[in-house]
C-alpha cells in the first residue's frame, strides 16, 4: 500500500479546527462511508418501491410465481444483492473505525 502525502489543505483544516490530523482524517473517512451508506440505502429503497417488496428474496419469490415479469426484475434483483453486499462492507468498515 502506497501512502500518499497529505495535502496541505488537510493539514491546515486540522490546525484551524484544532484537531489532530489523524482524527480529522478518521472523521472524514467516517463521514464519507456514512454518505455512501445513505446512497446505497436510497438505491435499495428505490427497488423496494419499484417492486413493492421489502427484500430481494421477496422480489425473487414474486418473479418465480410469475407475479412480476422477469425482465428487468431479475437483473434488478442481482443489483439489489450487490447493493446489500456493498452496504454490509461499508457497515463493517464503519465498525472498524
Amino acid at each position: 500500500m502506497t501512502i500518499m502525502p497529505i495535502p496541505i489543505g488537510v493539514e491546515r483544516a486540522a490546525r484551524e479546527l484544532n484537531l489532530p490530523l489523524e482524527r480529522l482524517i478518521q472523521r472524514g473517512v467516517g463521514a464519507f462511508i456514512r454518505q455512501e451508506m445513505r446512497s446505497v440505502q436510497m438505491d435499495i429503497a428505490d427497488l423496494q418501491d419499484r417492486y413493492g417488496v421489502a427484500s430481494v428474496s421477496a422480489l425473487r419469490a414474486r418473479i418465480e410465481k410469475g407475479e412480476i415479469n422477469s425482465h428487468p426484475a431479475w437483473e434488478d434483483s442481482i443489483e439489489w444483492e450487490h447493493l446489500e453486499a456493498h452496504l454490509d462492507r461499508l457497515e463493517q468498515m464503519l465498525g472498524e473505525e
